[in-house]
């Protein structure tokens, strides 16, 4: 079997986009985890894509290896596919047209459609913007709200663990979120795996956060998904989301009035991520939330470095 395939990342996310039609019905989940192995294309998640009757639209279906399965959202994979859709032959085998400095997408997954709107030049994505808003009602109907482990507080934004970095070295004086090494881990899964428990959410997404920003964000951010498999990712873009709705959750936003930028509870946070397993990075996830009444009413997020990486054929 031979299959067409783009890989890309989104801040090292790393991302293959496959085509629909090339895999056989009924192996589509065995053949993308496949291909997401190490002796592959070794990648976070995949994005099965199937042409839709209509202008701009596409179906797509991500799938991912940890546990392994089908989720309902993925970010990073929307950024790099609004790039390969420019920038690769994709763009024309889905019908989407390139004559105009903006190109309007909408998406079809499972957690409801996503649009993007990508900024172009010369055949070039400049800047993709992912409209979040079915991932932030997911989030709201899976519940928001606050657990403890041993003295630590911890936020469940959906299906997403949220933790606070300086909390969670109060509890573990000697945790260390660029080494990660065995004892960080260790603790890590501790926590992971009583949030489980208590949540009934089986698929690992986990975000560990602090406002100490090293370059021009507000926050910092890295993506511990599971550790024991070596799963980390330095960037996320439905972590981001969790991100943003927790630490408005938890009051920690209440400081920050500066970033508002009209009165109509729209806020920009730019959040330090990607690069490496460590804290933080030099890439900026520019995450856009409408707030009213103390919850995100929609979010939108575009991510500073976004790259196609390799275009051709995989065998299996």
């Amino acid at each position: 079997m031979r299959l067409d395939f783009v890989r890309g990342h989104m801040g090292g996310n790393l991302i293959i986009l496959l085509r629909g039609e090339q895999i056989p019905f009924g192996s589509e989940l065995e053949t993308a985890v496949k291909l997401l192995g190490p002796n592959y294309l070794s990648a976070h998640e995949a994005g099965i894509l199937y042409p839709i009757d209509k202008e701009g639209q596409i179906e797509v279906k991500i799938a991912e290896a940890s546990l392994p399965s089908f989720i309902s959202a993925c970010g990073g994979l929307t950024q790099v596919l609004g790039a390969a859709l420019v920038e690769t032959e994709l763009g024309l085998i889905f019908g989407v047209k390139k004559d105009a400095p903006f190109t309007e997408v909408l998406l079809h997954t499972d957690g409801g459609q996503v649009g993007l709107i990508i900024d172009r030049h010369d055949q070039k994505s400049l800047k993709i913007k992912t409209d979040m808003q079915s991932f932030v009602n997911e989030t709201y109907d899976r519940g928001v709200g606050f657990l403890q482990h041993k003295g630590l507080n911890v936020i469940k934004a959906g299906k997403f663990l949220v933790i606070n970095a300086v909390h969670f070295k109060e509890i573990y004086p000697h945790a260390d979120f660029i080494r990660w090494d065995s004892k960080t881990r260790q603790a890590l899964l501790e926590i992971q795996h009583e949030f489980q428990e208590k949540t009934g959410e089986i698929e690992p997404n986990v975000a560990v956060y602090d406002w100490n920003p090293e370059y021009s964000g507000h926050l910092r951010v890295v993506f511990p998904h599971s550790v024991e498999t070596e799963y980390i990712e330095p960037s996320c873009g439905t972590g981001s989301v969790a991100l943003g709705i927790a630490v408005l959750a938890g009051g920690e936003l209440d400081h920050f009035k500066d970033l508002s930028s009209d009165q109509s509870g729209q806020l920009l946070l730019n959040i330090e991520s990607g690069g490496g397993i460590e804290l933080g990075g030099p890439e900026i996830t520019a995450l856009e939330m409408k707030i009213d009444k103390g919850l995100v009413k929609s979010a939108a997020f575009s991510h500073s470095r976004v790259e196609i990486t390799s275009v051709g054929q995989a065998i299996l």
